[in-house]
């Protein structure tokens, strides 16, 4: 599968969907995004390693190839990564 396919980012409640081409840049631009609000410390060592990790792209591209979301807890949110051309339905 290829990296470049976009996905489409959404914390319900704290933010609406946006859609990003699937590149680390735009993973750690996520991130950086939301690395300083509030969360437990283990939280945020999943946030960050998800995000920003050595083989954070192909996990996510890993995991989508497998599941129609990928839900990572986000202090009481979620961040929900799916995607962009996928319908838009939420997880069940």
């Amino acid at each position: 599968m290829r990296a470049d396919h976009e996905i489409r980012v959404e914390i319900p409640g704290l933010r609406p969907p946006l859609v990003r081409t699937l590149i680390p840049h735009a993973l750690e631009s996520i991130w950086n995004s939301i690395c300083f609000r509030p969360m437990p410390r283990w939280q945020h060592q999943l946030l960050e390693h998800a995000l920003t990790g050595p083989c954070a792209e192909r996990d996510v591209i890993r995991h989508l190839a497998a599941n129609p979301f990928l839900v990572l807890p986000f202090g009481d949110c979620e961040l929900r990564i799916s995607w962009a051309n996928t319908a838009e339905g939420d997880p069940a």
